[in-house]
């Protein structure tokens, strides 16, 4: 009965599970996307309820109503309710309702940055001190089946089913419902039919806010409200969308209490059979169902006709010598010159750089989405502490081993790219580096639990390449030109393939698998090769950031590590070269981080500010900075360039002959004339 008993208190979880997945499912069948952010969007709502019961104040976004007294339940939850609906349509508005037609990078990189840009409007507003709630349901033992346990967990699997049938019905029985649905559908059909396919959508989306903030506040009492409490949960809850195949709300509903009471009964079984994980099998569980759900019915699960799968065009990867020698021979002066947190700051620089590049080959070059870059150079670290600190492994064979134990992981994150891409693969690769963190990083026997794990400084031939010297001399400069060399070795490398037969073939994949299948090129193949090739790349990143901090921890490559380097790749510019090396200044702890902290005094708003950054180049320029720089750039140097070869042909041509070249070719060809 004991494990009946952990089963049936795993109910708890199971109704955050189900009320998140309730919503996924709506917002993704209204508007093709899914929305990570759902975690952090009810966590505010919470911590809102926890305050206003507190201290009678509700704190907004930006300011806070002080109330003067102790308001009841009820009227806290109204006002939290009001304020959650509010914020999920501005969210909707101003960030998803521009991308319904987007590719689906856009809306990833888009959902991504609401979470983020929530999830630091918490810390910044809340603080990062753990808070309680009141019990709200009647929590009074009772017995079922033998087993007791408090009551409340029947009550909140009640509720999230009972929010699950009211909406199943909801979309299914009422012509509104339909209406919504077929709008998802088609939307062309839709407007000919006077229906409003947006403001259809944005009714789901409140529905969505409504159940899951509502949901919050009740499992609020039963576990320990910090700043990044709800924010994850959004990955078991996409394993029971997934079962419900983003369509279903009521199946999504059941298959996440059955996971929340499935994770609670492994809780209990690890703890009576010593053999069995100590460390990741609750987490492990819903990564599993995802690749076991995408696997099997990946290409039935339903897909947005309206949005296309085109990403931003990738630069042809010309190599242009004197910029890249202006740019090496500054940062190679400007290192001994700066002061050590400028330099810290473009040693940072440096290393994001590389891991940035990862990205380029893998999203800009294949076209496969992936959150999970720095889990495998996570690996690739702990692996290089492994074999030099324990084997004694000596430069630069340990690092070679690191990269390898990368790639070979990359490798096998990948396998589920073969059935899925754009979205899905975004939820797998989410789902990876949770499993990952939790399975891995988090397991004292791989890093050393408290205490971290150390990696000793890199020396070849008795020559010190590491990071620490002195108490005046740190960062090391020796180490600066270390990580310049390779940023700028990898950087070539990624650009040289960019430009081989290789490069293009990737590219033929992202544009269409069937085009490319059909011209001979075998897809699969082409995705595994990036794929190797991207781990390899986050695998060097991650030697060298494991250099760089000397002493590692399971947060030294957290999921949310991951998800700020997709936020600096795709603000630089996910498909180029010049965009992942800035992405890299951009990247937490860059040389933008360390201005915002020397010059505005905005340090600890940097992610909000970055997050925000994110959603408006996601919306406005899907290239990204460097892209950006390139379109009003390069329209300039054409006119430059004409403009030049106009007066060298005059001064060196016959007038009358370049007139009569001029005419000849306008009537052979007006559209070469004209271009």
């Amino acid at each position: 009965m004991d494990f009946l008993s952990f089963v049936i208190l795993g109910l708890g979880s199971g109704a955050i599970y189900a009320a998140f997945a309730t919503g996924i499912v709506l917002v993704h069948r209204a508007s093709g996307v899914i929305h990570f952010g759902f975690g952090a969007t009810a966590l505010f709502g919470v911590l809102q309820y926890a305050d206003l019961r507190r201290h009678g104040i509700l704190v907004l976004p930006v300011g806070h109503i002080d109330l003067g007294t102790e308001p009841s339940v009820a009227l806290c939850v109204l006002l939290v309710l009001a304020h959650a609906l509010l914020f999920t349509l501005l969210i909707y508005l101003l960030c998803f309702a521009p991308l319904h037609a987007a590719p689906p990078l856009a809306r990833v990189v888009a959902s991504v940055g609401v979470m983020l840009a929530v999830q630091a409007l918490i810390v910044a507003r809340f603080g990062s001190a753990p808070r309680s709630v009141a019990a709200i349901l009647p929590n009074k033992p009772v017995t079922v089946l033998g087993a007791t346990l408090p009551r409340d967990r029947l009550y909140l699997a009640a509720v999230a089913l009972l929010f699950a049938a009211a909406l199943h019905l909801w979309s299914t029985r009422t012509r509104f419902g339909k209406a919504t649905r077929g709008a998802a559908e088609n939307e062309k059909a839709a407007i000919l039919l006077g229906l409003r396919p947006r403001w259809l959508a944005a009714v789901s989306w409140l529905l969505a806010g409504a159940v899951v903030t509502v949901v919050g506040i009740l499992i609020a009492p039963t576990t320990s409200l910090e700043a990044g409490s709800f924010t994850l949960l959004i990955v078991p809850a996409l394993g029971a969308a997934l079962v419900g195949r983003l369509s279903s709300v009521a199946v999504a509903a059941v298959a996440g209490l059955v996971l929340g009471g499935l994770q609670s009964g492994l809780l209990y079984l690890t703890r009576e059979f010593s053999w069995l994980p100590q460390n990741g099998l609750k987490q492990g569980l819903p990564f599993l169902l995802v690749v076991l759900m995408l696997m099997v019915a990946g290409r039935r699960l339903p897909g947005r006709g309206t949005a296309q799968d085109r990403l931003p065009p990738a630069p042809a990867g010309r190599l242009r010598p004197v910029p890249i020698a202006a740019a090496v021979a500054a940062a190679a002066i400007g290192l001994p010159l700066l002061s050590s947190q400028w330099r810290l700051g473009m040693i940072t620089s440096g290393v994001a750089a590389v891991l940035c590049l990862s990205l380029v080959v893998l999203t800009g070059f294949v076209g496969q989405i992936s959150l999970a870059q720095m889990s495998l150079a996570g690996v690739a670290g702990f692996t290089l502490s492994k074999v030099t600190a324990d084997g004694g492994v000596p430069f630069p064979v340990g690092p070679l081993i690191a990269v390898l134990a990368a790639t070979a992981l990359g490798l096998l994150v990948a396998v589920p790219a073969l059935r899925v891409r754009g979205l899905h693969l975004a939820v797998v690769t989410l789902a990876a580096a949770v499993a990952i963190e939790e399975f891995i990083f988090k397991n004292p026997k791989v890093t050393g639990g408290l205490s971290g794990s150390t990696v000793p400084q890199p020396e070849i031939f008795g020559f010190s390449l590491g990071i620490r010297g002195g108490a005046e001399d740190f960062p090391r400069v020796t180490f600066g030109y270390f990580v310049l060399v390779v940023t700028v070795a990898t950087a070539l490398a990624v650009a040289a393939l960019r430009r081989h037969e290789l490069g293009r073939r990737m590219l033929a994949v992202r544009g269409s698998e069937r085009a490319a299948a059909a011209a001979g090129i075998n897809a699969a193949r082409v995705k595994l090769t990036g794929a190797a090739i991207s781990s390899a790349l986050a695998g060097v990143g991650g030697t060298l950031l494991a250099y760089q901090q000397g002493q590692l921890s399971y947060a030294s490559y957290s999921t949310f590590t991951s998800l700020g380097l997709l936020v600096a790749v795709y603000l630089g510019g996910i498909t180029s070269v010049s965009g992942a090396l800035l992405g890299g200044t951009l990247y937490s702890g860059g040389l933008v981080s360390v201005a915002l902290h020397e010059w505005a005094g905005l340090g600890d708003y940097e992610t909000l500010i970055l997050s925000i950054g994110l959603i408006i180049v996601a919306i406005r320029s899907p290239d990204g900075l460097a892209g950006l720089t390139r379109q009003r750039l390069t329209p300039r140097l054409r006119q430059l360039a004409r403009r030049t070869t106009t007066t060298e042909s005059i001064a060196v041509a016959e007038p009358i002959a370049v007139r009569e070249s001029t005419t000849t070719t306008k009537e052979v060809n007006p559209h070469v004339a004209a271009g």
